[in-house]
């Protein structure tokens, strides 16, 4: 704020993850993906939302997975319980200043062809081939990181204003089969 003096958007895009069964998990597990996918994003809109309150109003985006409640993905579980929290603080944070000027909303994808390294993860640790799994995307591939761009910036817009707490799915249509 001290260059520009007022934040206008913030995305939230923190994600990490232990692929690990429940049964084999432990705390330091939960602990790790736990502060990073969700004390982060709550302490990042803390200090976002006093910005924003302060500048008349803005937007902010959390990244969260069609993982969180829509789908169950075998050693997935701390990542999805971590981004299900995401969704509770979007929706929480969105009602609290919503009569502020302030949008508050979530993007859920499954997949996106962005070169952050969690995707190849999962699948090294599923030993799923990549085929099978796009396979099971009935648009057939991954989300673009421009599709994912176009969609943060939907969120952001004025033209977005009276989407309150909900979360965007970007997830070629798996959670419609």
């Amino acid at each position: 704020m001290g260059t520009y003096g007022r934040l206008d958007v913030a995305v939230n895009n923190a994600g990490t993850e232990v692929p690990v069964a429940i049964a084999d998990s432990d705390s330091a597990d939960f602990a790790t993906v736990f502060a990073a996918n969700l004390e982060g994003v709550r302490a990042c809109m803390k200090h976002e939302i006093r910005a924003m309150r302060a500048s008349g109003g803005g937007a902010i985006v959390n990244m969260s997975s069609v993982t969180s409640d829509l789908t169950a993905v075998p050693l997935n579980g701390l990542y999805a319980a971590t981004k299900g929290g995401v969704d509770a603080l979007t929706k929480t944070a969105a009602i609290e200043v919503a009569k502020e000027g302030i949008s508050i909303n979530a993007l859920a994808f499954l997949a996106a062809d962005v070169d952050n390294g969690m995707f190849q993860r999962f699948l090294a640790s599923t030993g799923l081939p990549q085929e099978q799994v796009l396979s099971a995307i009935p648009i057939g591939r991954l989300l673009s990181a421009a599709e994912l761009c176009a969609a943060v910036r939907y969120l952001s817009s004025d033209e977005a204003r009276f989407a309150v707490g909900t979360t965007l799915i970007l997830d070629g249509g798996f959670t419609a089969m």
